[in-house]
């Protein structure tokens, strides 16, 4: 998935979740084509958020997604800790790709949370 060409800076992408969650971790596949290692579309300079409500956000991190080899198969290679935040909602706001070209792109996302369990009743 790219972004528009000539869209206004910066790109950006929110995930929402269908109630709030305690998260974990995120886990990146950034954006991969063979020719990835040359345009350099995947995300680079990356501002992580959430919110419990989509109107309040708060900053997890300013991190650096990993550049991608450009061949089938390879694992995640960007891990962010996500410490347990209570979020329905998670941003993504793209500050620079690992190219020149305006144009940036991800492959895929998973998040974790943190699964509570209710002792069984006796």
């Amino acid at each position: 998935m790219l972004s528009a060409p000539g869209g206004p800076p910066p790109a950006w992408i929110q995930y929402e979740f269908d109630q709030v969650y305690t998260l974990h971790e995120m886990w990146v596949w950034n954006h991969n084509l063979p020719a990835e290692p040359i345009l350099g579309f995947g995300f680079r300079n990356v501002t992580v958020q959430y919110s419990a409500n989509g109107a309040d956000w708060t900053t997890v991190a300013d991190t650096e997604f990993a550049r991608v080899p450009g061949s089938e198969g390879y694992t995640h290679n960007t891990t962010v800790s996500l410490g347990g935040v209570a979020a329905k909602y998670v941003k993504l706001t793209i500050e620079k790709n690992w190219g020149v070209t305006p144009q940036t792109g991800l492959s895929e996302v998973r998040f974790f949370c943190i699964q509570s369990v209710a002792a069984p009743k006796p």
